[in-house]
């Protein structure tokens, strides 16, 4: 597997999703938010507790599977998600992994996370 840290990638698997039910879980991420570094926080926290881990995914076309949610290394409001593959770890940034059907419990999260770091 290419490792992909922090690489910018236009996944597509949000984009489909309930714009409203998007909305709604952002709105209960950051409801107590006061700034930009409390919304991260919130949509973290989350995404940590909500998904249901592991769950199926692409990155670069290549099928892996999502076994946790970290806090990024070197970037403020990232997220990185743990993928497994062929029994390594790689830390890929949220944005550069596609989610597959059926979608993990909690996935809405993960797409307001995306929504919010897009208007960034």
């Amino acid at each position: 597997m290419v490792k992909t840290n922090k690489k910018k990638s236009d996944v597509t698997w949000y984009k489909e999703l309930d714009e409203v039910a998007v909305s709604e879980a952002l709105d209960e991420a950051t409801v107590d938010a006061k700034d930009a570094s409390e919304q991260h926080s919130g949509l973290f926290y989350a995404i940590a507790e909500e998904m249901q881990f592991p769950f199926a995914a692409k990155v670069l076309g290549e099928d892996v599977e999502v076994v946790s949610a970290e806090w990024p290394e070197n970037d403020d409001f990232g997220i990185d998600l743990i993928c497994e593959q062929n029994g390594q770890q790689h830390r890929i940034e949220a944005r550069s992994v596609e989610l597959v059907s059926p979608l993990p419990d909690g996935h809405l999260f993960l797409a307001a996370y995306l929504d919010w770091k897009r208007r960034m």
